[in-house]
């Protein structure tokens, strides 16, 4: 497939993307790939770090080799980490989305208990901006 055809999702979250998400990403974007970025410590970045660089360096190595200009990252997590990466991928030609929520909470009574159950529908991805384009 020649670059102009193919466009690469790459996504960096700590759950599955939904059929919608991924429906949104092809219509939105032109999508023709996704590409889950393999990485035990996303999930799992330790609060107490004083840096959290050394547990992306992988995830930088791995979108190195595996990217091209204009292709998308869908990045959410750890604030610090997900600054850092959306950052690297402006400055690498990379396209760093996130993803919107509608959130409904629905509450019941169950005798001297609330029991709240939260809802989360995708809305649609939104891109990472950054000081220069403001």
């Amino acid at each position: 497939m020649s670059r102009d055809s193919e466009r690469k999702f790459f996504i960096l979250m700590s759950h599955k993307m939904t059929e919608s998400q991924k429906r949104d990403a092809i219509s939105s974007f032109g999508v023709t790939q996704f590409i889950e970025v393999p990485n035990r410590w996303w999930g799992q970045i330790p609060p107490n770090a004083d840096s959290i660089v050394s547990y992306i360096e992988d995830i930088l190595n791995f979108l190195e080799k595996r990217s091209e200009k204009g292709d998308i990252i869908l990045v959410q997590g750890d604030f610090g980490a997900t600054f850092y990466i959306a950052c690297w991928a402006k400055k690498h030609d990379l396209l760093p989305v996130y993803a919107t929520t509608e959130r409904v909470a629905i509450e019941s009574v169950d005798g001297e208990k609330i029991i709240t159950t939260r809802e989360f529908k995708h809305v649609r991805f939104r891109v990472y901006e950054t000081e220069k384009e403001i």
